[in-house]
C-alpha cells in the first residue's frame, strides 16, 4: 500500500490537470435553487424520503458530509441530537458512543454494543476499531431509538449506517487534496469507469496523515516481547495518524437482476491522544512519591492540558480493516423483489503498548509501570441476510432472515506494579512464569488482563408490514433472535495458575416488536406514535455470565416541511425503560467487568430544524435533552450515566450570488455544545471532580470558492478551521483505582482543500 501511494496520488494530480470535457453533473437540488432538498434513507430497509419515515432519523448526503468534514463513525458526535462520541484511551481506533443514553466502545470481544453500526447494510460485529476512514462515502443515516425489528439485536440505542458510493457507468474522475497544520496531508481520488456491457466499476483511494498534537518526552524507548507482541517502541507524539484506504464498487445490471460487489480496505497507523495523569485515588495517593525515582522526568498530575507528556510505554497502534459484500436483488415483477446480502469482514489490530498510568517511571534503573498493558486483537465475521420485499396496493412488506458468525482472539496482559528488565519480555501467567518482575506481589500479568478467544453465532427471522392510505399509515414488525456465545479463557484472573484454562458457553433468545401509527396531515406534514423493543445480547466475560439487556421505548414525533418547503421541523419525545443494563467498568484488581444495573429509565426530547429564509441562506439547528437514571448495582452501589443531558448544534451557510464565470463564494459556520457529563460509571465522591467532563462549545468554519473554471473542469477551494476557539477541554477520564487518567480534545486545526470533478 505504501508503495502504491505516490503512484495513485500522481494519477490524481495528472487527472486533475488533464483538460477533459466536463461530465454532466448529477441533478442535486440545493436549498438556494428549490428550497429544502430530499434526503434518502433506508431506515425501513428500502430507500425512502427521510421525511416520510416515522422514525427519529438524521440523514447526511455527500455535500453535507463534505461541509461537516465527516469521514468515519467518530466524526458524527457534533451533528446529531443526543449522540455523543468521545475519543477514549485504550485504543486510537475505538471511539466511545452514547446515543439516547445507550453506550458502546468496549474493547472486549465478549461484549456487544447497544448501537448497531453498519456499512452498506452489513452489521459490524466489533464497535471497537471503528475510527477508520472510508475512501468513498455517499451518505450516512443515524436512527435513534431501538431498531430491534429491522436491524436486529444490539440496536437498543439506535443504528448508524454508512453507505458508500455505487458506480455510475460513465467516465468520471473526482480528485481532492488537503493541507493543514500539524503536518496534515490528505488526498483522495475516485474514478468511475465507462460501462462495459452490464458491468460498471468505481475505484477510490484515500491517504490521510497528520503529526501528533502532544509531544512525548520519552520517545523511542524500546521493549521486546515474545510473540505475538514483538518489539515495540514508544511513540514520538500523540494523536498522530497515517491512513491509506481503498474501495472498489462493481455492479452487474441485467435489468431484473442487479448484483453489487463492494470492497473496503483501511490500513491505519496511529497513536492515542495521550493519557494524562490528572490525580490519584486517595487510597493510593500515599504511595505516589515512591514513583518519582527518575528526577529527569516530570510526571506530576495536572488537570490542565499539557503540550508534552512522558509516556514511555505508549506505542503506535496498527489497524487493518477489510470488508467484502455481495448484494444481489432480483425483481420478480414490479411488486416483489428478492434480495441477498452476503458479507465477510476482518479486523486485525495491534494496539501495542498502552501506558495507562500516565507516566514514565524508573525504579532501580529499570523501567517501571504502576499499570500498563499491551494488546493484540484479531476478528473476522461472516453474515448473510435474505429479504423478500413487496408492495401491493396499500401494503408494503419485508420478510427476512439473518445469520451471523464471528470468531476473535484477544491477547491483552495488564502489567500492575511491574519492572521490565533488559531481556525478551514474556508476560507472566502465574508464579514462576514470565520474565517481567512484579514488586507489588501480583502473581500474574493476566490478573486484570486476559488471553481469550470468542466464537459467537446469531440467527434471526423477522417480518415488517406497512399499510398506507391518504391520511393514515400503520406499520408493525416482529423479530426472533437466537444467540450462542463462547469464551475460551487461556489466561485471566486466577486462570491458569489456580484453575486450568476453561471454555464458557452462554445462549439467549428474544422476541422483539414494534408498532407505529402515523397521521398524514398532508404530503408535507405528519405526526407519528411508535412503540419498539430492543435486545442487547448477553454472554460471558471472564467466565462470569451476564444477562441480556432489554429495552422498551415509547416515542411520539412530528415531521414537517413548511412555508413552501423552506422550513423543516422534525421533533421527537421519548421514554425508554431498560432492564439488566450492561455498563463496562475497569479497576486494577479485576480489569474490565460488567457493572450491571437492574434497570434504567431515559426520558428525552429531540428537535431538528432547517430553514431557508432567503435565496442562498440556510440555517440549521438540532437540540437534544436526555434525563437518564440508572438503578444501583447490588454490590457497588450507584451507577453513573455517562451521556450528556443537553446537546446542541447550530449552523448556517451563505452562498453568495454567482460571479460572471458562474463561480460563487460559500461560507459555513457550525457550533456544537454538549453539557458537562460524568466519565466514570463507578461513583466515587473522592475523584468525581477529576472524572467530570466540563461542558464545551466548539466552533468550526469553512469558506469556499465553488465551481471555479480551471482547464475544462470546475474546482472547489475551501479554507477551513475546526475548534476555532482552541478549546482544550477534558474529553475522557477514568479512575483506575490507583491513579486518575484523562485525555483532552484535539486543539485547533486548520487547512486548505482543493477538489476537481470532471
Amino acid at each position: 500500500m505504501r508503495k502504491l501511494r505516490p503512484f495513485l496520488l500522481g494519477c490524481a494530480a495528472l487527472a486533475a490537470l488533464h483538460p477533459l470535457p466536463l461530465a454532466a453533473q448529477e441533478a442535486t437540488p440545493t436549498a438556494s435553487e428549490s428550497g429544502l432538498g430530499d434526503i434518502v434513507v433506508t431506515a425501513r430497509r428500502v430507500e425512502e424520503n427521510l421525511q416520510n419515515v416515522p422514525v427519529a432519523v438524521t440523514g447526511f448526503n455527500a455535500e453535507m458530509l463534505s461541509n461537516l468534514n465527516i469521514a468515519n463513525f467518530g466524526d458524527l458526535g457534533a451533528t446529531v441530537p443526543n449522540l455523543d462520541v468521545q475519543r477514549q484511551f485504550g485504543s486510537a481506533s475505538a471511539p466511545q458512543f452514547y446515543l439516547r443514553g445507550v453506550s458502546t466502545g468496549s474493547l472486549k470481544f465478549e461484549t456487544d454494543a447497544g448501537i448497531g453500526l453498519y456499512i452498506d447494510g452489513v452489521y459490524l460485529g466489533r464497535p471497537a476499531g471503528t475510527a477508520f476512514d472510508l475512501a468513498d462515502i455517499e451518505r450516512v443515516e443515524v436512527l435513534r431509538g431501538p431498531q430491534g425489528t429491522l436491524f436486529g439485536r444490539n440496536a437498543t440505542g439506535g443504528a448508524i449506517n454508512f453507505i458508500t458510493a455505487a458506480p455510475r457507468g460513465e467516465l468520471r474522475v473526482k480528485a481532492e487534496g488537503t493541507i493543514g497544520n500539524y503536518d496534515r496531508y490528505k488526498g483522495r481520488v475516485s474514478v468511475d469507469l465507462p460501462a462495459w456491457g452490464p458491468l460498471s466499476v468505481r475505484l477510490s483511494y484515500l491517504h490521510d496523515e497528520n503529526s501528533g498534537y502532544v509531544k512525548n518526552l520519552t520517545p523511542g524507548r524500546t521493549f521486546t516481547f515474545t510473540e505475538p507482541f514483538g518489539t515495540v517502541k514508544s511513540a514520538k507524539d500523540f494523536g498522530r495518524e497515517n491512513t491509506d484506504a481503498v474501495s472498489v464498487a462493481a455492479r452487474l445490471d441485467f435489468d431484473a437482476l442487479k448484483i453489487d460487489y463492494k470492497f473496503d480496505y483501511t490500513d491505519k497507523t496511529s497513536t492515542q491522544l495521550g493519557q494524562q495523569l490528572l490525580g490519584f485515588d486517595p487510597s493510593f495517593a500515599g504511595t505516589a512519591p515512591f514513583f518519582y525515582s527518575d528526577p529527569s522526568i516530570v510526571v506530576g498530575p495536572s488537570t490542565k492540558r499539557q503540550k508534552a507528556l512522558a509516556l514511555d510505554f505508549t506505542t503506535p497502534s496498527h489497524l487493518k480493516i477489510q470488508g467484502h459484500s455481495l448484494t444481489a436483488a432480483y425483481d420478480f415483477n414490479d411488486q416483489i423483489t428478492l434480495k441477498s446480502i452476503t458479507a465477510y469482514r476482518k479486523l486485525d489490530e495491534f494496539v501495542g503498548g498502552n501506558d495507562i498510568d500516565g507516566g514514565a517511571l524508573v525504579v532501580g534503573g529499570l523501567p517501571f509501570t504502576p499499570i500498563s498493558s499491551i494488546q493484540d486483537r484479531h476478528q473476522d465475521q461472516w453474515s448473510e441476510e435474505l429479504q423478500l420485499l413487496g408492495n401491493m396496493g396499500q401494503f408494503e412488506w419485508v420478510v427476512g432472515g439473518f445469520w451471523f458468525k464471528e470468531k476473535g482472539n484477544d491477547d491483552n496482559p495488564v502489567f500492575i506494579g511491574t519492572l521490565f528488565p533488559p531481556v525478551t519480555l514474556e508476560p507472566s501467567r502465574g508464579p514462576g512464569t514470565g520474565t517481567t518482575v512484579n514488586i507489588f506481589g501480583v502473581p500474574s500479568d493476566y490478573l486484570a488482563g486476559s488471553d481469550a478467544s470468542v466464537r459467537n453465532k446469531s440467527l434471526a427471522g423477522y417480518a415488517h408490514l406497512t399499510w398506507r392510505s391518504d391520511a393514515f399509515e400503520l406499520a408493525g414488525g416482529i423479530r426472533y433472535t437466537k444467540d450462542k456465545r463462547r469464551e475460551e479463557l487461556r489466561a485471566a484472573g486466577l486462570i491458569p495458575f489456580v484453575t486450568p484454562a476453561e471454555t464458557f458457553n452462554a445462549s439467549s433468545d428474544h422476541w422483539d416488536f414494534d408498532a407505529t401509527a402515523t397521521y398524514i396531515v398532508n404530503p408535507d406534514v405528519r405526526f407519528y406514535a411508535r412503540f419498539a423493543t430492543g435486545y442487547l445480547s448477553g454472554g460471558v466475560l471472564g467466565g462470569v455470565e451476564f444477562k441480556p439487556e432489554t429495552v422498551k421505548s415509547y416515542e411520539v414525533g412530528f415531521k414537517g416541511d413548511l412555508i413552501d418547503n423552506t422550513l423543516r421541523i422534525n421533533a421527537a419525545l421519548f421514554h425508554t425503560d431498560r432492564k439488566n443494563v450492561q455498563t463496562l467498568a475497569f479497576n486494577a484488581a479485576s480489569g474490565t467487568f460488567i457493572l450491571s444495573a437492574p434497570k434504567a429509565e431515559e426520558n428525552g426530547f429531540e428537535l431538528e430544524v432547517i430553514a431557508v429564509p432567503t435565496e442562498g441562506l440556510t440555517f440549521n439547528t438540532s437540540f437534544g435533552y436526555l434525563d437518564a437514571k440508572l438503578a444501583d448495582n447490588p454490590t457497588l452501589g450507584p451507577v453513573n450515566s455517562l451521556a450528556p443531558k443537553y446537546t446542541l448544534n447550530v449552523g448556517g451557510q451563505y452562498d453568495a450570488p454567482h460571479f460572471s464565470n458562474d463561480s460563487y463564494l460559500s461560507f459555513r459556520v457550525d457550533g456544537a455544545f454538549k453539557d458537562k457529563r460524568l466519565s466514570d460509571p463507578v461513583q466515587n465522591s473522592a475523584t468525581a471532580q477529576l472524572t467530570t467532563l466540563p461542558s464545551r462549545f466548539d466552533i468550526n468554519a469553512r469558506l469556499s470558492l465553488v465551481d471555479m473554471p480551471i482547464g475544462g473542469t470546475k474546482a472547489k477551494v475551501s479554507a477551513w478551521v475546526q475548534n476555532l476557539t482552541d478549546n482544550q477541554k477534558l474529553e475522557f477520564a477514568r479512575n483506575l483505582s490507583t491513579s486518575v487518567i484523562g485525555v483532552f480534545q484535539v486543539p485547533r486545526t486548520y487547512g486548505l482543500d482543493v477538489g476537481f470533478e470532471f
